[in-house]
């Protein structure tokens, strides 16, 4: 065949396909391509990563909204837990005279006549709160008079009442006084205790209450 019968297309595709110069310019560019992947790949990646960011910040926008609306709902709660809170120093100082009357009646020995029993709040503390200010005691005084039959050699029963009571009184209390005065057939004394009024009164017989609906 002779070469003017070939056109000039065709002698160009021959060049390009068999030519070395050809051949590494064609690798050369199937390697660039090649290595695009990669990058192509993280493209992707970062595209797909930037989408789920802003999903959940979206949702996060959307919970904090819904929060925020049931949390305005929930203020005039709020409010009220906030002043039990400040009344909880309060609270705490409290004494249950009832059942220390009843401890004292359950522990007084038979031969011990009580004729007055005084109970009284000491060391007060200020507490300022929402309302105004507050005078919460610390401390609480007990003061037990009353007579007992001399009895020469015998346990005294006023003393024996008073070791009973501070068994039954929260940690920390003590006996202040304990002044018998001798007469000629009974005897008068003046016991006086001191107790805080955090303590725990468990040991007056004081239960607490399991559920809130034993209120």
């Amino acid at each position: 065949m002779k070469p003017c019968l070939i056109s000039k297309e065709v002698l160009a595709r021959q060049v390009y396909r068999y030519h070395p110069a050809y051949r590494l310019a064609a690798f050369l560019l199937c390697c660039f391509l090649l290595a695009q992947v990669p990058f192509v790949a993280w493209i992707v990646y970062e595209r797909d990563l930037t989408q789920q960011r802003q999903a959940r910040a979206a949702q996060l926008a959307t919970d904090t909204a819904r929060i925020g609306r049931e949390r305005k709902g929930l203020a005039d709660t709020e409010k009220k837990l906030k002043r039990i809170q400040d009344l909880a120093p309060i609270l705490r100082a409290r004494l249950p005279i009832s059942a220390l009357l009843g401890k004292i009646e359950q522990l007084a020995p038979p031969n011990l006549t009580l004729s007055k029993i005084t109970i009284d709040a000491e060391a007060f503390q200020p507490i300022q709160i929402e309302t105004g200010l507050f005078q919460a005691p610390r401390q609480i005084r007990i003061e037990i008079e009353g007579e007992e039959p001399v009895q020469g050699g015998a346990a005294d029963p006023s003393n024996k009442l008073a070791q009973a009571l501070l068994l039954s009184l929260p940690p920390g209390s003590k006996i202040a006084d304990n002044s018998p005065v001798n007469g000629q057939r009974y005897k008068t004394f003046r016991l006086t205790l001191f107790a805080p009024t955090n303590g725990n009164y468990y040991g007056l017989g004081v239960t607490k209450l399991a559920t809130q609906n034993s209120l």
